[in-house]
């Protein structure tokens, strides 16, 4: 079977799209081929050979751009069994119509619980909705098949993790109001006043959109008002395969995302078996209750971490082995390219 894919960018060092690199390997794997259109041009380098990349330039006239885009698809298009959009609807808006008329199938990839006019179009042209959960995707549709995410356990796996004298907490993500960052550092300060100063958290990440950066430039104004300098680190972005070795060496994972979907970030820390606290609503149903904190809550959350932290090695090891195994089992990079394959037989 050959398939074409079209994502954002393919960059083995991005730290925010890096993990698209692996999905593309894994689902070539499974294939005779597969070709790969990347909106943004990134270092796709070491692929193996039935795998072939076109980027766009990523700086370039848009109209230009669509055109060249649409140019790609329909060249692609003869050679191909079909077309899997990931993520952006406009991809499949733009490609759907053309795979149509070469009578290819079309299966588009969607996380995020906004619906819009371009998640509504998408919809309509795609054969197959594929989504980690229903939580996920919020439009109802008969097009739906919830698959689980995709999380590569060969690179996100549990290391030997001994507990230290310091808990070290740890929030990898893009840096933006959704995810609260606040809180964390409100939460961290409540601590340091109670006394509970053998912790520290670490923020791996950047503000994503110029829009938010005056938000992290607050978030670093509001650690020094608070004289948390020793206790709160912002490292700044990384590239994805070095946020394995950064979850491996912390006690205590954070994500206050109201996305409302299975957010990734929180997946990888599980595989690695740490420990996860969150508030977002997805996990409800698959964690238990001591991981689930309230949004824009710094008292709870902060009264959680000290739970946590005060938990036992037999408590420990039964949890984190449970988080192992809900990701090994439910949102494995091998399990979901096989069903995003099995979509086109």
């Amino acid at each position: 079977m050959k398939l074409l894919m079209i994502t954002r960018k393919v960059d083995r060092t991005e730290h925010l799209a890096g993990f698209i690199y692996n999905w593309v390997k894994k689902l070539g794997s499974q294939l005779e081929e597969l070709r790969v259109i990347s909106w943004q041009e990134g270092d796709s380098s070491g692929l193996p050979n039935n795998i072939r990349v076109f980027h766009l330039p990523t700086r370039q006239n848009k109209i230009i751009k669509i055109i060249q885009f649409k140019k790609l698809v329909w060249e692609n298009l003869k050679d191909v069994d079909g077309v899997f959009c990931h993520q952006m609807p406009i991809y499949t808006i733009i490609a759907g119509p053309l795979a149509k008329l070469r009578g290819k199938k079309v299966v588009s990839w969607y996380m995020h619980r906004q619906i819009d006019w371009r998640v509504w179009l998408m919809e309509k042209i795609s054969d197959v909705i594929l989504s980690a959960s229903k939580q996920s995707f919020r439009l109802a549709s008969r097009k739906l098949v919830t698959t689980g995410h995709g999380i590569d356990v060969e690179i996100f796996s549990p290391a030997k993790h001994r507990r230290g004298n310091f808990f070290n907490i740890i929030s990898v993500g893009r840096i933006s109001p959704t995810k609260d960052y606040e809180s964390m550092i409100k939460a961290i300060d409540i601590l340091v006043d109670q006394g509970i100063t053998d912790l520290k958290l670490t923020i791996i990440g950047d503000a994503g959109l110029a829009a938010h950066q005056s938000y992290f430039e607050d978030l670093k104004l509001m650690v020094e008002r608070m004289n948390l300098g020793g206790k709160v680190e912002f490292l700044g972005p990384r590239p994805n395969t070095e946020v394995p070795r950064f979850l491996q060496q912390s006690d205590l994972f954070i994500n206050m995302s109201g996305t409302g979907s299975l957010d990734k970030a929180v997946l990888e820390a599980m595989a690695c078996g740490c420990l996860v606290l969150t508030s977002n609503e997805a996990f409800k149903d698959i964690l238990d209750p001591r991981l689930i904190a309230k949004q824009n809550d710094p008292k709870n959350l902060a009264e959680k971490i000290k739970t946590l932290k005060m938990l036992s090695d037999s408590e420990l090891i039964v949890i984190s082995n449970g988080l192992i195994a809900e990701v090994s089992t439910n949102h494995n990079l091998d399990n979901l390219v096989k069903k995003i394959v099995d979509q086109f037989r």
